[in-house]
């Protein structure tokens, strides 16, 4: 503001309408493409950050916002320092909790991760996250699990990985099978 204009004569918005904004910013970034990382010319200092990738089951809740809100600050603090930030995103799709709801909604398993996943890339992005999506996994994907598959084998014939019976800790795992199910491990 000058000295001779006003705090009345400036244009300003009334009221913040993020309905109307944030979607103008996000496809303007998404069109510079301002996360996606080049691992191969870009000359800045190179800043790996991975995230948990998040469990398709179901739409986004706040436990899987909880958990990359510390991730997506810390990468935009690093390039506010000008490094060159890989952040990826995934979805972690193996597992019965989907396998379980798309019976209990009499759909294809298939079809309701990837339902799930479509519906949490929407709104992973309308949050502003700052993933290179150009770098997206999706675990059930064979071109994905087709190389956990391979690994697995060049472990086994390398003898890493083995079957052996090995004592765990019984309390933590009965914790953890008991909380899945609503139960106190005592059983109430």
């Amino acid at each position: 503001m000058t000295v001779t204009e006003t705090a009345s004569s400036r244009n300003r918005i009334e009221r913040y309408d993020p309905a109307t904004i944030e979607p103008h910013w996000q496809r303007r970034w998404d069109d510079l493409r301002l996360y996606a990382t080049d691992l191969e010319d870009d000359p800045r200092p190179r800043y790996y950050l991975l995230t948990m990738y998040p469990y398709p089951s179901g739409d986004i809740h706040i436990g899987h916002w909880y958990i990359k809100t510390p991730t997506d600050a810390l990468a935009r603090f690093q390039r506010m320092h000008g490094r060159n930030v890989f952040l990826p995103i995934g979805f972690d799709a193996f597992g019965l909790p989907a396998e379980n709801a798309a019976i209990k909604n009499r759909i294809n398993p298939r079809d309701w991760t990837m339902s799930n996943i479509a519906n949490m890339r929407r709104q992973l992005r309308q949050m502003g996250a700052t993933f290179d999506w150009d770098a997206e996994v999706v675990t059930c994907d064979p071109e994905y699990y087709r190389w956990n598959q391979w690994f697995f084998l060049r472990f086994l014939e390398a003898g890493l990985a083995y079957r052996a019976k090995s004592p765990v800790e019984l309390q933590a795992f009965t914790h953890e099978v008991a909380g899945r199910h609503g139960l106190t491990p005592s059983g109430g």
